[in-house]
């Protein structure tokens, strides 16, 4: 399954970077084992929290005509427990 979808804000954002989370099987905490942050970090930007650098961005994209695309695809999901002990891969 792969899902594409424009981004036009962090609500947006959040909301890819949740369903990729979920087709690939992760919970919050599992991901921010993954990058080595906390849940809470996770959650934030899901719900799409809107930092000073997020506002800056999209401001930035709509002022110059700039789109964001993304695309989540399954096909790259690896299992926790086939990482190995390296949880960054």
């Amino acid at each position: 399954m792969t899902a594409r979808g424009e981004v036009k804000s962090a609500r947006a954002l959040g909301r890819m970077l949740q369903q990729g989370r979920l087709v690939s099987g992760l919970t919050q905490r599992d991901l921010a084992v993954r990058l080595e942050t906390d849940q809470k970090y996770i959650w934030a930007l899901e719900s799409g929290k809107n930092t000073i650098i997020l506002e800056r961005i999209f401001a930035i994209m709509r002022e110059t005509g700039i789109r964001m695309y993304m695309e989540i695809d399954n096909s790259l999901y690896v299992p926790l427990h086939d990482m190995g002990e390296n949880p960054n891969g």
